[in-house]
Order: structure tokens, then C-alpha cells, then sequence
């Protein structure tokens, strides 16, 4: 008679103490693009937990996000310019009556309407801003491919941008929505498409769904 041992679960589920240099997952030229900056190995531990006191948390993330726009503008250190990119910034009045700064990336010669892309940045809707230097070179890189791209500041939990409790930032990108949606002409916008990453994906999701519930779920194409 023989038992069968539960099959291995992936990465750090499976071995807590794996390695990102050693996770036969990962391809290798991450690995040595992430070891330049030391992210390829185990890291400190971070020195508050979810009892700490919100002061202490809010305090943490403002140095965290102080170090993840130093390494993202230093990942952009040397990167050639982008070229036929056209940047201009707008103010919009958010529904809870705040300033909204939306970064707008086009091409420079376009003809015509084009797909656009409302981008919301990741920071696990804490820290981090759409006006830093990785999010400004994504725009870009995006915007050269032929897409009108906006990037909304919405307000964060803590950091430069906080702190503002849920659903501040959500608010935000909504009123974005809103807003992108009411100046598709002017913008020169055919058909919108919502994205982020990490934290915006987070924010893409429940932009998408406040959407529906508020039967605006036409205005995501």
C-alpha cells in the first residue's frame, strides 16, 4: 500500500525560503537585472506589522515610498528619450470635490481618433505617484505604440499623496473616468481601456465595478 504525498506548491507556498535567484520560475535576465539592486536575494523583514500603530504605518510607507522612486528613476537612468510623444497635464474636480492632476501621453503626429488608456499606478494604493519617473516612461512607451494615455493622481493611504482612507483614491479614478469619458472628442479617443498594475489592477477591478454598479459600465470599452 502506498500514500501520495500532496503534490509541491509553487514558490515561496511551497518553500518559504526560496530565493528569487534560485526560483526555477524566474527568467534569468530578471534575475540580473534585479540583482544590480540587490532584489534578487532575501530581504529585511519590514519593521511594523498590522497591530503597529497607524502613525508608525503611515511613517513606514512614507520612507518605503521614498526608496521604490529612487529605484524606479534609477531603472530609467540612461533609458534612450522616447521620441513623438506629446505630454500635457489636466485639473480635473473629483467628486468629493478635490483636485484631480491627470498626466496625458499621445503621439505627436497622430491623425484621427485613437484607442486610449486610462492608467492607474501600482503602490498598493499607498504610495508611490503616477508623476514618477518609471509611470512617466510607461506613458510614454505606451503613447508611442499610437495610444492616447492618461495617468491619474489619485489619493493614497499614506505617502506624498496621503493619508486618505478607502474610497478616496477609488473616488478619484472614477471621477477620471468620468472625466476621459465626457472629453473623448477633444482627446481624440475612439475606444478606452482601463489598466494598472499591482495596486492599480486592484483599482482597474474596482473602477470597473463601481462603474457597473453605477450603470456607467459603457463608458470601459
Amino acid at each position: 500500500m502506498t500514500t501520495n504525498s500532496p503534490p509541491l506548491l509553487p514558490g515561496r507556498l511551497g518553500a518559504p525560503d526560496l530565493l528569487l535567484k534560485d526560483d526555477p520560475r524566474a527568467d534569468p535576465r530578471m534575475i540580473a537585472a534585479m540583482a544590480v539592486f540587490g532584489l534578487d536575494g532575501a530581504q529585511e523583514p519590514a519593521p511594523v506589522t498590522t497591530s503597529s500603530p497607524i502613525d508608525e504605518l503611515i511613517d513606514y510607507c512614507g520612507t518605503a515610498e521614498e526608496g521604490f522612486e529612487a529605484l524606479f528613476g534609477a531603472m530609467a537612468i540612461g533609458l534612450p528619450t522616447v521620441e513623438g510623444v506629446t505630454r500635457s497635464v489636466e485639473v480635473i474636480n473629483g467628486v468629493d470635490g478635490n483636485d484631480i492632476t491627470l498626466y496625458l501621453h499621445r503621439p505627436t503626429d497622430a491623425t484621427g481618433p485613437l484607442p486610449g488608456v486610462l492608467h492607474l499606478h501600482g503602490g498598493g494604493m499607498v504610495i508611490l505617484e503616477a508623476a514618477g519617473a518609471g509611470y512617466v516612461r510607461w506613458r510614454d512607451d505606451l503613447a508611442a505604440t499610437g495610444l492616447v494615455v492618461v495617468g491619474v493622481e489619485f489619493r493614497n493611504g499614506a505617502g506624498k499623496h496621503g493619508p486618505h482612507p478607502f474610497p478616496a483614491g477609488l473616488n478619484d479614478c472614477s471621477s477620471a473616468l468620468q472625466w476621459v469619458t465626457d472629453n473623448k472628442a477633444r482627446l481624440g479617443i475612439s475606444t478606452l481601456v482601463v489598466s494598472g498594475e499591482s495596486g492599480g489592477g486592484n483599482l482597474t477591478l474596482a473602477t470597473t465595478l463601481k462603474a457597473k454598479r453605477d450603470g456607467r459600465l459603457g463608458q470601459i470599452d
